[in-house]
């Protein structure tokens, strides 16, 4: 596949406004010659500005040969090392090894999971599939005219919702009253509308139905432990960043002595040695890589790949963004074959599917290929244009 190369030249950045305060963001690098890579991009990471990192980097690139997404690094003299402590460049370089790898992967005419296997090395067919789990949380958030209700039953609605349009796994992250340091020792009083909840969404969706719990790094050692008893006890399948598995590994370590549940977490990690040493480590026994921050997809396919080989369902991409990020994950995902469910915002807005061309499939809890190459889609303009702007820098 070396005899395939993309020169960027053109940067064009999209925005789209979703709902509320969110929106998605999307870079599109071209070589003036009709061959392009299209990514989702974070707006902010850390407090920083991604977007104008990523204008920076980029303009570094243009009229260099890639002949490899990691030509990126190459040419940018950036290292792993060197990303893993800083979130922001770490993204833009995600986002823009994201596109290289699409663009080369149209050029190749082949989807990308295709794509990602060959340069890995790897023979057999990808499915025209994948299997999601139901973020619930995005849809739950404040909309154009505020804050949403966000009471056990609504948890319990939207968690049923997904239910019905065939998704087995749903998560939600109800503890927004929680925020260490407390007041109080042991189980704070703020987590009670929290399990509140947990209890109802468990109550409604049953219990043949998995059920994720992301608690956003809100806890301490000694309320994240006495947290998962009460989680354990409602039946929860997994406990999901009650500290932050990165900054606070051996905090977390700490927890894990006490807790018999699955921890997942690490979705602003950067890197395959940062994952591994989380899973090896025994912090954590589900790592989420996010094509968004982690390296785009062939990094992302090479955490898979590395780490199912030896911990089968220790890897299930993180996304609860935009169709683009998706479309990008999927494809990583069915490059290493998923042993557990990658993750999908459901409900957000009705029209989502609309931003891309073809539209984006999600049906019976699966996201399905287009069978196109690269994501195996473009962006919807019209769609761009009416909820928000495409510009070059």
């Amino acid at each position: 596949m070396r005899d395939l190369w993309f020169r960027p030249a053109g940067l064009h950045y999209s925005k789209v406004h979703v709902r509320g305060p969110t929106e998605w963001h999307f870079l599109e690098i071209d070589d003036g010659h009709g061959g392009f890579g299209l990514a989702e991009i974070a707006a902010k990471a850390d407090g920083r500005d991604v977007l104008g990192v990523a204008a920076r980097l980029a303009d570094r690139l243009r009229g260099e040969a890639l002949d490899s997404e990691s030509a990126v690094l190459e040419h940018l003299r950036l290292h792993e090392e060197d990303l893993a402590t800083d979130i922001a460049t770490a993204s833009a370089v995600s986002s823009l090894r994201s596109a290289v790898a699409d663009a080369l992967a149209r050029r190749a005419q082949m989807p990308l999971a295709d794509y990602l296997r060959l340069e890995g090395g790897l023979s057999g067919d990808v499915p025209d599939k994948v299997e999601l789990y139901a973020n619930i949380n995005r849809s739950m958030l404040p909309d154009d005219h505020g804050p949403v209700d966000r009471s056990p039953d609504a948890f319990a609605i939207a968690a049923s919702t997904a239910v019905d349009a065939g998704f087995r796994t749903a998560k939600c992250a109800p503890f927004d009253e929680c925020r260490s340091p407390f007041e109080t020792t042991g189980l704070p009083p703020e987590a009670d509308a929290g399990l509140e909840r947990v209890r109802m969404v468990r109550q409604t969706i049953g219990d043949e139905i998995r059920l994720f719990i992301d608690c956003h790094s809100r806890f301490d050692v000694e309320s994240a432990v006495e947290l998962g008893d009460e989680l354990g006890i409602i039946g929860i399948d997994w406990f999901e960043e009650p500290v932050d598995p990165i900054g606070l590994t051996d905090d977390l370590l700490r927890i894990r002595e006490s807790v018999e549940l699955p921890f997942a977490g690490a979705e602003h990690g950067y890197g395959l040695s940062l994952f591994t040493s989380l899973i090896e480590s025994g912090a954590l026994d589900v790592v989420m890589p996010d094509v968004l921050h982690c390296g785009g997809p062939a990094e992302a396919f090479l955490i898979g790949s590395e780490l199912e080989a030896r911990n089968p369902g220790s890897v299930s991409l993180h996304c609860p963004s935009g169709p683009v990020s998706l479309a990008t994950s999927a494809h990583a995902t069915a490059a290493f074959g998923n042993v557990l469910p990658m993750e999908h915002a459901v409900n957000e807005v009705e029209w989502r599917a609309e931003v891309l061309e073809p539209r984006e499939r999600v049906v019976d809890g699966h996201f399905e290929f287009s069978g196109e190459p690269g994501i195996g889609c473009v962006l919807d303009y019209s769609t761009v244009f009416a909820r928000g702007e495409r510009w070059a820098p």
